[in-house]
């Protein structure tokens, strides 16, 4: 079975050149490579506890797409009062800012099942999809979540809000792992990936699980894949990490949990845990991640947050950050969900508000090429394309500007296709056709490797790509079941 996928998230082949690693670029110089984090929106929380089953708040530790027109969330809460009966719900909004929470009439809550809960302790860190060519009418829907000693499972719905839980034995323990998964659906090779909560020499790390048909399920390695490493403070844990398909690689957001780990000794009891983390700043907060294959991990240079902290006890997300497993295109900007608390973690348990914010990201934006106001260069690694146009996504100030020149495989200018011969861009433009006032390539240049040379000032460049690519890329694939 195959899900429904946004296109406009995951990008459609052939995929545009963006600049997380030097994958794309073959020489530079003059230009400085930058990591944009996504900015908090000023209506922040746009989810708030104003319901009487929302327990200590709300926060998105699932999933937030769109359906129907609308944009979807199924989110969670942590209730103190078992006899509530709530953990995982739903809200939907056709703006991604205001947000309504509809009376589903599935479970009982307080009483009555006028209440937007889809569903109780058997939901938790709820991975929504729906199904492209789905078996039947009762299954088009699937959800994977986890359910203490049901483990990761699966459930199934005929409309994303009434799913048969624990329908087969098959369902559910569909691997061994600890208690936080994020699932997602692998458009590339279609198939189906969690990745999850694990350890390694730091503690909490991530682990990668892989399914052809989202119930069999293997690990290509057994343990961990992505964990702190001797570039981060000592104490830091993953906690876990959402990834995303984009533009034809996978983006995690891996949730950094700034707690230090037992240096010495082994560990006995959660007591020895709690000793451990004495003194350390014990806060969530959202970095940034990269692969190409699932299984090596690249992260930002500095470890910046990508989504950070508001300030101690002031803002209502001082204390944890934890973000919706993948971003929601809205107009030009890449909308993220998260949950923030105003608590650090494994504190103050009776004291814990919880809210939903959103941050936003320019489409590509997580890193550029930048110039300053002296003029810097790169060369793009060389590739077949036949017309003389590169689509690119920029910005620039109003004495700043983007020009190219095309090259041969030898850093040759091609003739026709100088810099001088380009038509400059300025402005800012998520999708601007760059060109020359040559129309066509020399006969001789048909079917050959070319590069792009851009020139920048006063500018910022956040993916290329020339309109024809005839070069297909080559995923790898680790694993098999």
């Amino acid at each position: 079975m195959s899900v429904v996928v946004d296109e406009r998230l995951t990008g459609k082949w052939p995929f545009k050149r963006l600049f997380l690693d030097a994958m794309v670029v073959e020489e530079s110089d003059g230009l400085q490579r930058v990591f944009h984090a996504a900015e908090k929106h000023p209506a922040n929380p746009i989810i708030v506890r104003d319901k009487p089953w929302e327990g200590w708040g709300p926060y998105v530790y699932g999933t937030v797409m769109w359906d129907e027109g609308k944009l979807k969330m199924w989110y969670q809460v942590i209730n103190p009062d078992p006899k509530i009966h709530a953990c995982a719900l739903y809200a939907e909004s056709t703006d991604g800012i205001h947000w309504t929470k509809p009376n589903l009439g599935i479970v009982s809550c307080l009483g009555s099942t006028e209440n937007n809960v889809f569903a109780e302790w058997e939901c938790a860190i709820p991975s929504v999809m729906k199904l492209a060519n789905p078996d039947s009418a009762d299954n088009q829907w699937a959800v994977y979540s986890y359910g203490r000693e049901y483990g990761p499972h699966v459930a199934f719905s005929r409309d994303g809000l009434r799913f048969r839980w624990f329908e087969k034995p098959e369902y559910v323990k569909l691997f061994e792992t600890s208690d936080v998964v994020n699932f997602f659906y692998d458009p590339y090779h279609g198939r189906y990936v969690c990745t999850y909560k694990c350890c390694n020499r730091r503690h909490r790390a991530v682990g990668i699980a892989l399914s052809n048909d989202g119930i069999k399920w293997y690990k290509p390695i057994e343990g961990a894949v992505f964990g702190a490493d001797d570039l981060d403070p000592d104490p830091t844990q993953i906690y876990g990490m959402p990834v995303f398909c984009y533009q034809g690689c996978y983006i995690g957001l891996p949730w950094i949990y700034h707690a230090r780990w037992i240096k010495y000794g082994t560990y006995t009891s959660p007591k020895v845990m709690y000793e451990a983390q004495e003194g350390s700043p014990c806060t969530v907060d959202v970095q940034l991640a990269w692969s190409w294959d699932l299984i090596g991990w690249t992260r930002t240079p500095k470890r910046e947050p990508f989504i950070s902290l508001g300030k101690q006890n002031v803002d209502w997300d001082w204390g944890m950050i934890y973000t919706a497993r993948a971003p929601v295109v809205v107009d030009d900007k890449l909308y993220f969900y998260y949950g923030g608390f105003d608590r650090l973690h494994d504190a103050d348990f009776d004291k814990v508000r919880g809210a939903i914010g959103l941050a936003t990201l320019r489409l590509d934006g997580f890193c550029s090429m930048r110039a300053s106001s002296k003029e810097g260069w790169m060369i793009s690694r060389r590739e077949v394309f036949n017309t003389p146009c590169v689509t690119i996504n920029a910005r620039t100030a109003s004495d700043g500007y983007v020009v190219a020149e095309l090259l041969d495989r030898y850093n040759n200018v091609i003739p026709g296709f100088s810099r001088a011969e380009c038509v400059p861009f300025v402005g800012d433009s998520l999708n601007h056709m760059l060109r020359w006032r040559t129309e066509r390539f020399p006969t001789d240049m048909l079917d050959k490797d070319k590069k792009v040379k851009f020139y920048l000032r006063k500018a910022d460049l956040y993916s290329y790509l020339p309109v024809d690519i005839n070069t297909q890329i080559d995923f790898p694939r680790f694993g098999s079941a």
